[in-house]
């Protein structure tokens, strides 16, 4: 699935995780990493077990991020997680190695429980080995099925300050989306820090998606809607891409391979981007 706007919920949290479902994110990330302290790591996994024991989720898939694999914790967050049954694992600061760790283990944990509905990856990439070593890490599993830029980390490791206009962040994040992109899993571009700046967001995320990026990090409930206002087909690019379609079809009874729309020429990678826009339409509820 297309995955517009993912949320992270802090794990030792027990009033946002009830509320989670009506946030309207896509993607719910219950957090057992950054968001919680060393203190807290075995309660927090406690309160996500319960949530996803207890809560129904009908609005938002739900992500479990653990911690990383170089980490004392991972394993235990994966033998209490994996049977609560998320629909994905979430791995920091990942590479060929910690894949195919989590993969293993998640094997093992899932014929324990004789789970069949195999959980999905979702790989945050957060330093330069990460980046560089992309292709292989890529091709380490058949579960991943995203890709995540995890900006301030990456900063961090690259020894560079994060800055208002990410220019540092510029070669990260066309690997990032590239790599996405080649491998048909979704691109995920790093969080907007400044959480009450609501038009830098948005700006911002208009680069993300025309670099390639299909949706968005946030860090607070209320980057929900202005992220799926961006990530979302506007109704004028419905309106077109309904319109294309139509000529197609057209065009196909006359045996023609293209055709001029709005003095445009329309061949089939034209066609097929308003096929996406239009899938992405309806599965959003934007059309019938």
């Amino acid at each position: 699935m297309a995955r517009r706007s993912l949320l992270f919920m802090p794990g030792n949290n027990p009033g946002m995780l009830t509320t989670s479902d009506i946030l309207g994110a896509d993607t719910l990330v219950f957090d057992l990493e950054d968001a919680v302290s060393l203190q807290e790591k075995d309660a927090a996994r406690t309160l996500v077990r319960e949530a996803m024991s207890f809560l129904t989720f009908t609005d938002s898939e739900v992500t479990v991020r653990i911690n990383p694999t170089d980490s004392p914790y991972w394993k235990e967050d994966l033998s209490v997680m994996v049977p609560a049954r998320p629909q994905g694992i979430v791995i920091p600061k990942a590479t060929e190695a910690s894949v195919k760790l989590v993969e293993e283990e998640v094997e093992r944990l899932e014929k324990l429980h004789q789970i069949d509905k195999k959980l999905f990856f979702i790989l945050i990439v957060e330093s330069a080995l990460g980046l560089f070593d992309l292709k292989s890490t890529l091709q380490a599993s058949r579960r991943i099925e995203g890709l995540i830029l995890g900006g301030e980390d990456f900063t961090s490791d690259m020894g560079i300050k994060r800055t208002a206009d990410s220019h540092e962040l510029l070669f990260a994040r066309y690997q990032i989306a590239t790599a996405a992109k080649a491998y048909g899993m979704d691109a995920i571009d790093t969080p907007y820090t400044d959480i009450d700046d609501m038009e830098g967001l948005k700006e911002d995320t208009r680069f993300s998606k025309s670099i390639g990026f299909t949706g968005r990090l946030a860090i607070n409930p209320r980057q929900v809607e202005p992220i799926h206002e961006v990530f979302s087909p506007t109704a004028l690019e419905i309106e077109e891409a309904q319109n294309i379609l139509l000529e197609a079809e057209e065009a196909e009874k006359k045996g023609l391979g293209v055709f001029s729309y709005k003095g445009k020429m329309v061949d089939l990678p034209v066609i097929k981007r308003a096929e996406k826009t239009m899938a992405s339409a309806r599965k959003w509820g934007l059309v019938r």
